[in-house]
């Protein structure tokens, strides 16, 4: 399961995450709920004299606050110093350069846009302010002082609901399942839009290939195209490496019997579904523990997909200028990066591997007709959108979550009048309306995830409680999922 570390890199990534919609050569814009707290920023005409020589770094070693969320560390380390700077938790700044000027000590880094940003760190009368002496950013322009500082001893340890120090380790934390790799998997929502026929054929084939033959019982030539169109990648995807259409593709199916040509010897075959089996069991039970229920399924897997995986923005770059035909589920799993339809085909088939009715939904933005593919879920009846692509990186933010249509439109703007199960030919078979409005996890999606107590059936996120980063945790009760 996910670790939430609570230490000072936590609150400095939280200040790279509030700064992530900036753009390049333009201001940036704070998030409208902090305002308030940027307007006590006071600017002072002048600060202590100026020396006629530089100060000395070391005398300025120590911890300071100034009682709201700002903090200053600097330490000495061998025969330099490291400095951290947090500023009103909208910049956080480390991993730049100390040195000394007439009248403090100067920190020269860049803040979470990679915008350069430097700041001088000085004595005010008996206590001491940061100075912003170059910055991009709208709040703290050159000029800046941020007052109030004193050394203290340590920053406050973060606590917990009730004041007791949080310790990651108590977390509760599940033991690996037993979970065993199934190479006949077929969704519900693969039998509601292409039919029992086609369901029926894919489980024909797949026992065909596993014990090495090229042909197996279909109904007729309708049913064979679009299942080895629509089936291998949502149900087998490794299956497109291994096998393609019959070389008379248009005679495919004779009497009810269908053939296949092989890409890899037929022997071959088998192994290579068997090695990508113990790929998916080994993921599967390093995340879900054997009797997770299918909600803990999904937000176990959730976390997962945040902390291991990555977006191949190198391939969405090349997409825009030509043709990618190497995109795949099966790629994915292979190289650990994709792009959104990679990605989320990856979420729903182990998801579905672990009995989780699963599938992908696709859908256009209003505002560029830009396409995107998530998961979708049913749990207990009802169905959800989980967007695996967007939670990437983002230290498992829960917005894009078993989200309700509203909620998929409002995280970018997503038409609900354009989504699409399963495939972008399932507006092609007659299917039921597929309807996401269950807003039983609305409170979930305003917070990230840490983890889940199974014995309480509560979810964990954390919680700022108060200032110098105590946390706390919000605490979700999803009895009945």
């Amino acid at each position: 399961m996910k670790k939430y570390r609570i230490t000072i890199i936590t609150i400095l990534c939280a200040a790279a995450l509030l700064l992530a919609a900036c753009t390049d050569g333009q201001q940036q814009t704070a998030d409208p709920n902090q305002t308030a707290i940027a307007e006590e920023i006071v600017v002072l005409p002048t600060l202590s004299p100026a020396k006629n020589a530089p100060v000395d770094p070391g005398d300025y070693v120590g911890v300071y606050a100034n009682g709201n969320t700002d903090f200053v560390i600097l330490e000495e380390i061998e025969d330099s110093y490291v400095m951290q700077v947090v500023l009103y938790r909208l910049i956080g700044l480390d991993g730049g350069m100390v040195s000394a000027s007439e009248d403090g000590v100067v920190f020269r880094s860049v803040d979470p846009e990679s915008n350069p940003m430097t700041v001088t760190f000085c004595r005010d009368g008996e206590q001491y302010a940061v100075r912003v002496d170059e910055s991009t950013w709208e709040y703290l322009t050159p000029g800046t002082v941020v007052t109030g500082f004193e050394r203290v001893e340590s920053l406050p340890a973060p606590t917990g609901e009730y004041g007791e120090q949080i310790d990651e380790e108590e977390l509760p934390q599940a033991p690996k399942g037993h979970y065993t790799f199934n190479p006949k998997v077929c969704s519900d929502f693969m039998e509601e839009v292409f039919g029992k026929d086609m369901c029926d054929a894919w489980f024909n084939l797949v026992d065909a290939v596993m014990e090495g033959r090229d042909t197996f019982a279909c109904k007729d030539q309708f049913t064979y195209d679009w299942m080895m169109g629509q089936f291998p990648e949502h149900c087998l995807p490794i299956m497109k490496e291994l096998i393609d259409y019959a070389w008379d593709r248009e005679h495919s199916v004779k009497d009810g019997v269908a053939s296949f040509t092989y890409l890899v010897p037929p022997e071959e075959a088998k192994v290579r579904i068997e090695e990508f089996g113990k790929q998916i069991e080994d993921v599967m039970n390093e995340v879900f523990e054997d009797d997770y229920s299918d909600f803990e399924k999904c937000l176990a897997l959730y976390g997962y997909f945040s902390d291991h995986y990555t977006y191949d923005w190198d391939t969405y770059a090349k997409m825009e200028d030509e043709y990618v035909d190497y995109t795949s589920c099966y790629r994915f799993f292979q190289t650990g990066i994709g792009i959104c339809h990679e990605i989320s085909s990856a979420y729903s088939y182990l998801l579905l591997q672990a009995g989780v009715q699963a599938t992908t939904m696709s859908g256009n933005r209003a505002y560029d007709h830009a396409g995107h593919q998530w998961s979708y879920v049913r749990i207990n009846g009802k169905e959800y959108h989980i967007d695996p692509t967007y939670v990437l990186g983002t230290g498992g933010a829960l917005r894009y979550f078993m989200m309700t249509d509203a909620k998929r439109e409002e995280e970018d703007s997503y038409d609900p009048a354009t989504f699409y199960a399963v495939s972008h030919y399932s507006q092609d078979h007659p299917h039921p309306a597929y309807v996401a409005d269950d807003e039983t996890f609305s409170p979930l999606w305003a917070y990230e995830y840490a983890s889940f107590d199974r014995e309480t059936h509560t979810v964990l996120c954390p919680a700022e409680v108060g200032d110098y980063g105590e946390w706390s945790y919000f605490r979700f009760d999803y009895t009945g999922y």
